[in-house]
């Protein structure tokens, strides 16, 4: 069996023969396997493990080990503080009084899957892995719908194995009482006045920036949309060591995002690399197939695609800011478990329901169920799934990726974060440049039909009505 860059395998169990390409390490009496490229990438030091990539925007020439060095020694909640104010992607081990907890990065974006039975402990990027090691780890549900097999649905931390769960945003999983615990959001959020938050949001974005930055050239995509201008702002100061592009899609969209993405890079005197492609022409090498769960073709050639393009680079897309941008609104205020399956793409089953059900014990009210729901279900079994893909060849960050981000955008009036339009990212792009704001947002068919419905006001009624009758699309 294979392994790839920034795949892994760790146990509490011995396995002394590496995968090809891989690499056994061992420390605290657990047992790691990365591939052969990612020596930086895990760092064992007293009582910390750590596997990904990470960047500290208080302190932004800190490489990996040394970020690791300043939470040596921390107590356990001085390191999770520390830890929710971390960018990129990654996972930690961290060792309190001898007893291991395990953390992943805000928003889930190193994918995380543990199998734990009597005394045996897997924790693997890729159920693929753990499976690999006994067949009867891979055993699924009694009473699991065929279509969850057949398109590998995860509903939040429920995988379609009975003995294999994710580790998803805003839990830590407790070794030794083999719990997984919830610890954010811990109080309710405050309101804060929109200026603060728009001042604080773009300092941590062009740090977060600066320090990836620091570490490698990127290259960052404009379009049309809000999550990328956002980024594009926060880029300026660092503009240097940026390479603009954009994706010349053959859709309507795709061409007003290179029309707008024209507009914008050119208002600030930067050169903007243009790329058409076609997939069809885009072949993969037959002996590296990677070894994933969730595989996707068109994933493999964006990834080759990129690749070729910005070849060494970092490259930095916007997810994870959907979180801060009430994507699912409007909807009716009380949710059923049908309603949730809705929103989710699944079936109105009682495995499905029941899946829902034990999550939402889980929760709290101190953010809103449909901001809980977009940031613990679809950012790491979406979001996530498809960097596994594309890390195999790019190393792909968001910025947003950042729960001290992500609390401080979520520490607003809901209505001041619109997913079309956003009060705060408005006001963020104008502390920046003026141009940045005059310039259209998403300018498509679509946007203009729904700000025609949101100024007659029907669009809430428009939302709801299609929602009751299932033809609402997410």
């Amino acid at each position: 069996m294979e392994i790839s860059p920034f795949q892994y395998i760790i146990s509490n169990k011995k396995f002394d023969f590496p995968m090809s390409n891989g690499e056994i390490f061992y420390h605290n009496n657990f047992t790691i396997q990365t591939h052969i490229s990612n020596k930086k990438n895990l760092v064992c030091k007293e009582d910390i493990i750590f596997f990904g990539e990470c960047f500290d925007f208080e302190n932004t020439k800190l490489s990996n080990s040394e970020i690791v060095d300043s939470l040596i020694h921390l107590s356990l909640d001085q390191k999770i503080e520390k830890i929710n104010k971390l960018t990129g992607f990654f996972i930690f081990i961290l060792f309190e009084n001898e007893k291991p907890y395990l953390f992943n990065d805000a928003a889930g974006q190193l994918e995380t899957y543990i199998y734990h039975q009597n005394d045996e402990l897997y924790i693997s990027a890729q159920p693929n892995f753990i499976i690999s090691t006994d067949k009867e780890k891979g055993i699924h549900y009694e009473n699991i719908p065929s279509y969850i097999i057949e398109k590998k649905i995860n509903i939040f931390s429920k995988t379609p194995f009975k003995y294999i769960n994710k580790l998803i945003p805003n839990f830590y999983y407790d070794v030794e009482n083999k719990k997984y615990v919830r610890y954010y959001p811990t109080a309710s959020l405050p309101i804060l006045d929109d200026e603060t938050v728009a001042k604080e949001a773009l300092s941590v974005l062009e740090s977060s920036i600066e320090s990836i930055a620091y570490r490698k050239k990127i290259a960052l995509a404009v379009t049309a949309g809000w999550d990328s201008r956002i980024l594009f702002a926060a880029s300026l100061k660092n503009a240097d060591r940026v390479n603009y592009f954009v994706l010349n899609h053959n859709t309507e969209d795709g061409k007003q995002d290179v029309k707008i993405a024209e507009e914008i890079v050119n208002s600030f005197s930067r050169e903007l690399k243009i790329i058409d492609y076609d997939l069809s022409n885009i072949e993969l090498a037959e002996n590296t197939k990677p070894i994933i769960w969730k595989d996707e073709l068109k994933g493999h050639k964006m990834s080759t695609l990129m690749n070729i393009h910005f070849p060494g680079r970092y490259l930095i897309n916007g997810n994870i800011s959907e979180v801060a941008r009430n994507f699912y609104d409007p909807l009716p205020s009380n949710l059923s478990l049908s309603d949730i399956c809705f929103i989710l793409g699944l079936k109105d089953g009682e495995y499905e329901k029941n899946a829902i059900k034990e999550w939402k014990t889980t929760i709290t009210h101190n953010i809103h169920l449909l901001d809980y729901i977009y940031w613990e279900h679809k950012m790491p079994n979406w979001a996530g799934a498809s960097k596994s893909i594309s890390n195999v060849q790019n190393i792909v960050i968001s910025p947003f990726n950042n729960r001290y981000l992500l609390n401080v955008l979520l520490s607003t009036k809901r209505k001041n974060r619109d997913k079309f339009y956003h009060k705060i990212y408005k006001l963020i792009l104008k502390n920046v440049d003026q141009k940045l704001s005059e310039i259209p947002i998403n300018p498509t068919k679509k946007h203009h039909q729904i700000a025609t419905m949101k100024k007659l006001g029907i669009y809430p009624f428009y939302r709801i009505l299609f929602f009751k009758m299932r033809k609402l699309k997410f």
